[in-house]
């Protein structure tokens, strides 16, 4: 079962402090959090040690996007399942679209506030759960 205290999250923004706010939130939460400057820097660790959630903006001054991370993620990784949230500023239909069709489970409108994005975070852990539970193996009755 996920649950605060054994979920890791690997959260990939651009800006210091911007990471800083997140993952202090995400910490006085109980949550295990790994920051990365960039979406392919978290790729690269995700590939060795993958996390459950994952929560990226969707672009970085490099050619690797967060949208490519879900992307990868969804080719690469299906088992055990990754809730992937992703933060932009594009909000128009079509880009939330191209978000969803790269494999993203969320998308949020920045501004956002913290209260939504901790939101997403226990939404996400409750579709974990839910996952996990049907692939669990039960005993059979005799």
């Amino acid at each position: 079962m996920v649950t605060r205290e054994n979920l890791r999250v690997y959260l990939a923004i651009k800006k210091a402090d911007d990471r800083s706010h997140i993952e202090d939130t995400m910490v006085l939460d109980g949550i295990e959090v790994r920051t990365f400057g960039s979406a392919s820097d978290l790729w690269r660790v995700f590939q060795e040690k993958p996390a459950r959630l994952i929560i990226t903006e969707r672009r970085f001054v490099d050619d690797f996007s967060g949208l490519d991370l879900a992307r990868q993620i969804r080719e690469h990784h299906m088992l055990p399942y990754v809730y992937v949230v992703v933060l932009s500023t594009l909000s128009h239909l079509k880009e939330i679209k191209e978000g969803l069709v790269a494999g993203v489970d969320d998308y949020l409108v920045k501004p956002y506030n913290r209260f939504q994005l901790r939101t997403r975070v226990l939404v996400g852990m409750r579709w974990l759960n839910y996952i996990d539970s049907l692939y669990e193996t039960k005993p059979s009755k005799q």
